[in-house]
């Protein structure tokens, strides 16, 4: 997972992401794409196993904020509405680790 995620809850007892440069891309696309939404998360992990097993070779969607480029070896995130031109590309394992362990949170959130 990438080093600098954090993730915490905020004073209504949500679920928020943090990271420092350059993982704070990551984090905001987590926050504002995924949001504290299980079933976004585990839909997302779905399409990640899907280019894992060769089922698709390449999945590519423009959200609300961020636009995200998956192939068999990378993620790309790009932001289409924050900062022009904030991105981040990283090992898709790295993105699978960051979403499961988003999502692993959200569950933990729940729980409590």
């Amino acid at each position: 997972m990438p080093r600098t995620l954090r993730f915490t809850w905020d004073q209504q007892g949500r679920a928020v992401v943090s990271g420092l440069p350059p993982d704070d891309v990551l984090a905001d696309y987590l926050a504002q794409e995924l949001r504290p939404d299980l079933n976004r998360a585990q839909g997302m992990l779905r399409v990640l196993a899907a280019l894992r097993q060769g089922r698709r070779d390449r999945w590519d969607v423009t959200g609300e904020t961020w636009s995200l480029e998956l192939n068999r070896a990378r993620a790309s995130i790009h932001s289409e509405v924050a900062i022009p031109g904030r991105s981040q590309d990283l090992p898709l394992e790295e993105f699978e680790d960051a979403i499961r362990s988003w999502a692993e949170f959200m569950e933990l959130s729940r729980a409590l």
